[in-house]
């Protein structure tokens, strides 16, 4: 059993990063073999907004995504965790979530776990960002179990109860992996995946991979 966090935090050891090791401990004590990936260490180019990926399954860009794909691949549970920069994520997560664009066209991670954690110094409304972290990781196929919250200004003064609400999550996370939840299908949802499905068929040829991974599962 692997659990990744992946950070979105600019500060490798700030409030997003001791909540987000709070929960992977938490996950560990469980059971699971855990990784944290920093992204303000990796090289990850814009997306350049080709539909390579849609057409064809591959990005045309090689940067260090390709190693993160693999390693989201090949984890049980998913973490996406961010402070709010001006009202959202970091441009250091909306990078990374914009270059998994193939994985919400064709949601291939499913049996998978996970949820977010997001840090707010007062100003905006982090419950949002939190939801909007795991609307991603459910148009991947990942099954969204929950999200915590946690307050700081100063980078490390995160407080012991927001400390707790992240093992809280990374408890229901195993929890959820254990039981084997399943998701639960929201008009949203319903909503969202018909806007897909009709986008596809209309244009079928421009996103010959999205087409072939609905057609084979009936649905086009």
């Amino acid at each position: 059993m692997k659990a990744l966090g992946i950070l979105g935090s600019p500060r490798k050891y700030g409030n997003a990063s001791k909540m987000l090791d709070a929960a992977l401990g938490e996950l560990e004590n469980r059971g699971f073999e855990t990784e944290k990936v920093y992204l303000q260490s990796k090289k990850i180019n814009y997306c350049i907004g080709c539909g390579t990926c849609l057409a064809k399954g591959k990005c045309v860009q090689r940067d260090d995504m390709d190693e993160l794909k693999t390693m989201v691949e090949e984890s049980d549970v998913i973490i996406l965790a961010s402070p709010v920069y001006y009202l959202n994520v970091t441009a250091q997560m909306k990078t990374f979530i914009d270059r998994m664009l193939p994985y919400g066209h064709r949601p291939t991670l499913r049996g998978k776990y996970g949820g977010s954690i997001v840090v707010y110094a007062g100003v905006g409304r982090p419950e949002e960002v939190a939801e909007y972290l795991n609307r991603v990781l459910k148009a991947w196929g990942v099954v969204p179990v929950g999200y915590a919250i946690g307050f700081g200004v100063i980078p490390g003064d995160v407080g012991d109860k927001y400390i707790s609400k992240a093992q809280e999550l990374g408890d229901k996370i195993a929890n959820a992996f254990e039981k084997k939840l399943k998701a639960e299908v929201t008009e949203e949802d319903i909503e969202l995946q018909k806007q897909l499905l009709t986008l596809i068929k209309n244009y079928g040829e421009l996103m010959k991979a999205d087409y072939e991974f609905w057609k084979e599962k009936g649905m086009l």
